[in-house]
């Protein structure tokens, strides 16, 4: 005889929430761009993270922050200002909802180059001079390039002269070594750097009457 077996409904419902509920729900899954590369003064953003939320779209998060640094936390994307420090920075990007937390780092270079250009004095005048101009290009790699040149008051302009020269940059001061083309010597010189751009330093002339020259540059900002 055959033996039937009656499972009740609410049985049933049981077994079938219990398989349901052993489901394993993991934390977003989140990856970001390795490395930024920036430059000094200039404004920039990160491309868009990947992330695959394994449930409920949740937010993005810093763990640790840094000057001029901000995010969009439904996008997930780092932009920053003028205000970035020079160096190498670390980064660390969260993603986070209803399934977990899981984080990402990335580095931002922002690197130190560009053009500083104004005035330079000397403590030995001559009276024929009545403006000054300097420029000095700093390349990433910790060398620069550069000139000075004179307008005289009767409006001629003298041709300019060229320098180059070696520099370490730590926090807002600069040291280095200037070597004008036509000498064979070599200066040390000392500058100042300031949040807004502005390098003001000094050399010292010492095959020149111990010379010194003192300069005040402005950043050229890249548009």
């Amino acid at each position: 005889m055959k033996t039937s077996y009656f499972i009740p409904i609410a049985a049933f419902l049981f077994f079938a929430c219990s398989k349901s509920d052993d489901t394993v729900v993991l934390p977003p899954e989140l990856k970001v761009s390795p490395i930024l590369n920036t430059s000094y003064l200039q404004k920039g953003e990160s491309p868009l993270p990947e992330v695959q939320w394994n449930g409920k779209q949740g937010e993005f998060g810093l763990e640790n922050t840094l000057q001029g640094l901000s995010l969009d936390v439904e996008s997930g994307q780092l932009s920053w200002d003028r205000t970035l420090p020079v160096g190498v920075h670390i980064i660390t990007l969260s993603a986070q909802n209803n399934a977990g937390k899981n984080v990402a780092s990335l580095t931002i270079n922002n690197q130190f180059k560009g053009t500083f250009k104004g005035t330079y004095a000397s403590s030995i005048a001559f009276s024929e001079t009545i403006f000054k101009i300097m420029e000095m290009v700093f390349k990433a790699d910790g060398t620069f390039s550069g000139y000075t040149q004179n307008e005289l008051d009767n409006g001629d302009i003298q041709d300019p002269n060229y320098f180059n020269g070696t520099y370490v940059l730590i926090d807002d001061t600069m040291e280095g070594s200037i070597q004008y083309e036509n000498s064979e010597a070599t200066y040390p010189f000392e500058a100042d750097l300031d949040t807004a751009g502005k390098l003001k330093g000094y050399y010292i002339i010492v095959d020149f009457l111990d010379s010194k020259t003192t300069f005040d540059l402005n950043f050229k900002i890249q548009q």
